[in-house]
């Protein structure tokens, strides 16, 4: 009895044997790289919300094949987002891809604003930094004016000053620059440090960095002088300047 048994249990055993050596073997997942560069370098990788630890330039390896979203993030930067294919045992070479700075300036000007002494409505002298228009310092928006070109009746000074010294609303501070040339790149010192002043003369070839009534900064030149020379030829100045439209934000591009 015991022999028919295991005679029995011989192909059972083999059947199920066979069985198991038939079920099917899952291929290994199809995998691709990913070659990264920006300008700048240095911004973090992220693929798909998670943070790769790599920063650019650098190579992502086994990635699964597919689209996936790429975000490159970087401080002072937006975040820029994109999408790659990754193909099975290849690698993808993206960028460089150009970072976009967040500083928030506007470029205004040249504007040009007059003397104030002994003009007219039609010959504005005061300037309202973030709008970037001219305006009259007896005006009906003499309240949005920033800063003023300054002169007395003797003629013997001529400033760029804060509107608050003609007995307007609106307080900006000065704080001469280093150089000449607005596209520089360089920020402005913290109003909390440095020397600030309420004026600047006229005369002045480097550029200033002001600070407003708002806690806005910009920067500015005076690009152009005329004028000046006897009755009914005003002296005036153009300026072009950089506003900084974040509040307490000091960089400019």
């Amino acid at each position: 009895m015991k022999k028919l048994i295991f005679l029995l249990l011989i192909p059972f055993t083999a059947l199920l044997i066979n069985s198991c050596s038939d079920d099917p073997v899952s291929p290994p997942a199809a995998k691709g790289n990913l070659f990264l560069s920006s300008v700048p370098a240095g911004a973090e990788i992220w693929i798909d919300g998670s943070n790769t630890t790599l920063t650019t330039p650098d190579t992502v390896f086994d990635i699964e094949e597919g689209v996936h979203n790429v975000t490159l993030k970087k401080s002072e930067y937006d975040d820029t987002t994109f999408s790659v294919s990754i193909i099975d045992d290849e690698t993808s070479i993206v960028g460089p891809i150009a970072l976009v700075s967040d500083i928030q300036t506007v470029l205004y000007g040249p504007k040009r604003i007059y003397e104030s002494y002994g003009t007219s409505a039609a010959q504005p002298s005061g300037l309202d930094l973030s709008s970037g228009n001219v305006w009259g310092i007896s005006s009906d928006s003499s309240g949005v004016v920033d800063i003023y070109y300054f002169s007395n009746a003797s003629g013997t000074s001529y400033l760029i000053q804060s509107a608050d010294l003609a007995g307007l609303i609106r307080e900006t501070d000065f704080s001469v620059g280093s150089g000449s040339n607005i596209f520089d790149g360089t920020d402005s010192p913290l109003h909390n440090t440095g020397t600030w002043t309420t004026n600047i003369d006229e005369s002045e070839t480097n550029y200033v960095f002001l600070y407003d009534h708002d806690a806005n900064y910009s920067k500015l030149v005076i690009v152009n002088r005329g004028g000046g020379s006897g009755p009914g030829d005003p002296a005036y100045v153009d300026v072009q300047w950089y506003y900084n439209k974040e509040v307490q934000d000091n960089r400019f591009k």
